[in-house]
């Protein structure tokens, strides 16, 4: 007997159900704060001025081979919002679990961005092509090797499946820039270079750019890197805070200038021990 027909059935009454039941709201980041849904296997949320032009960069991303990106599912007809496929896995939002702070993670998250560069180096992108400038790297409209990177890949932006990291989601400022500029954004977060009790930076930017393999040449260069990034992300939220963005503001009374001032003297002043750790090997 062909219990096909009955079989579809029950799919489309699963979907159905699926669409029916509440959606559940996505925890994550400050920008897009309680306006990311997830329908069943959809995830709604805002849609970027760039949907169009990121939609296919992470189309041509699996067409490369790397499946650690969401699949563009479509964009509603206003435009305003946009469908993904939900991403299974764990998420480390706040408070951040110990488990995210581990070397295996670490370096789990190292290796990921290198497969993502790997891929995102076989998609050719239009440097002009009105990519986000937000958190994009000064120099990659003009540096030889640039790829399209992530430019955000904190804790909360990097899913992870049986404690390594598995793929990346929020693309939204995404653009053209150089890898090592990618590995000094995701530093920040998880080495991570504003200090965190009980962990070494030094250490941990190694296990990162292990994890990376990151060559010489840039490793010499990424601590210089990391406070190119560091500059670029505070005058983000400066802009952000002066736009009169509640969640950024309400973020930057609390850490405010004076944080970010003694971070940047930080790295700064640490530059040298920081470099001859990345050049221990």
């Amino acid at each position: 007997m062909n219990r096909e027909p009955e079989a579809q059935r029950e799919r489309e009454a699963q979907r159905e159900r699926e669409v029916q039941r509440e959606p559940e709201v996505l925890s994550g980041g400050l920008a897009n704060a309680g306006a990311v849904l997830r329908h069943g296997d959809t995830v709604e949320r805002p849609a970027p001025p760039h949907v169009a032009l990121l939609h296919a960069h992470l189309l041509a991303l699996r067409e490369q081979g790397f499946d650690g990106v969401p699949v563009p599912l479509g964009v509603s007809e206003s435009g305003h919002r946009e469908q993904l496929s939900y991403v299974p896995g764990e998420v480390a939002v706040c408070p951040h679990p110990d488990r995210a702070w581990t070397d295996h993670a670490l370096r789990s998250v190292g290796a990921l961005l290198r497969r993502m560069h790997g891929a995102a180096a076989g998609v050719p992108f239009d440097r002009a092509a009105g990519w986000p400038a937000d958190l994009a790297d000064p120099e990659g409209a003009t540096a030889p090797g640039a790829v399209v990177c992530h430019n955000d890949a904190c804790l909360e932006n990097v899913v992870f499946r049986d404690g390594r990291a598995a793929a990346l989601i929020d693309f939204d400022l995404a653009a053209p820039g150089r890898p090592v500029w990618d590995v000094a954004m995701a530093a920040r977060y998880w080495v991570p270079m504003r200090g965190r009790p009980g962990l070494d930076p030094a250490h941990r930017l190694r296990v990162l750019a292990g994890g990376y393999g990151l060559g010489r040449a840039d490793r010499a260069a990424l601590p210089r890197v990391i406070e190119q990034a560091t500059a670029v992300c505070r005058a983000f939220v400066e802009r952000r805070v002066a736009r009169g963005d509640a969640a950024y503001t309400a973020a930057y009374e609390q850490s405010g200038r004076a944080v970010w001032d003694r971070h940047q003297e930080w790295l700064a002043d640490h530059r040298p021990a920081l470099t001859a750790a990345l050049l221990a090997d």
